[in-house]
């Protein structure tokens, strides 16, 4: 059975990139539309109506939310991935490079998308489990309970910025200079935002 196109690529891909609240829920409305009108499900439905989608005023209309939320990148991944599970179906895969194309004109969201992602999976072997790491447009995003972070791209160099919070306890004074000395030397190496 082929993966569906809105439970499998779209919702997983998501919780992946920092959307505003308002207007992902205004998403997920247009794709639940979508698929009620052009039937694309893979449960019950014709896959192979993507094709119909792709090409309807519809999916323009998922184009300019994502554009308003600043999340043309996550648009694209969502494509990437929707062609890479129905690789085997010319016609869908044909569809969704139509798609993709009117997405990267010149070419600078693809490059910006590809950075993130490395950045991301960068992030990710660091921080593991501590923390949670999305996408955003043009930024990775860390959020934990006692930490996040922000980390951007320019021209092959980084930036971070940085938030850490919460409470030490210590048995002695020796273990709080510890921790004071190993938080001014993080703090020497970060410039004021």
């Amino acid at each position: 059975m082929p993966k569906d196109f809105l439970r499998q690529i779209v919702n997983p891909t998501l919780l992946e990139f920092e959307i505003p609240v308002q207007i992902l829920t205004e998403i997920r409305k247009k794709l639940e539309l979508a698929e009620n009108k052009y039937n694309f499900s893979a449960f019950g439905g014709d896959p192979k109506n993507l094709v119909k989608f792709f090409q309807s005023p519809l999916w323009k209309e998922v184009v300019e939310l994502f554009d308003a939320a600043g999340a043309r990148a996550a648009l694209i991944k969502i494509l990437e991935k929707t062609k890479e599970a129905y690789k085997d179906d010319e016609e869908i895969v044909k569809a969704v490079e139509r798609a993709l194309e009117e997405l990267k004109k010149g070419g600078e969201v693809e490059k910006v998308t590809n950075v993130l992602d490395m950045v991301k999976k960068a992030v990710e072997e660091v921080v593991g489990d501590f923390a949670e790491v999305k996408l955003s447009e043009d930024k990775v995003i860390v959020e934990g309970d006692r930490f996040e972070a922000k980390v951007e791209e320019h021209g092959g160099k980084y930036s971070v910025r940085l938030e850490v919070r919460g409470v030490f306890e210590a048995s002695s004074l020796e273990e709080i200079k510890g921790l004071l000395k190993e938080a001014k030397e993080l703090a020497s190496k970060l410039v004021p935002p």
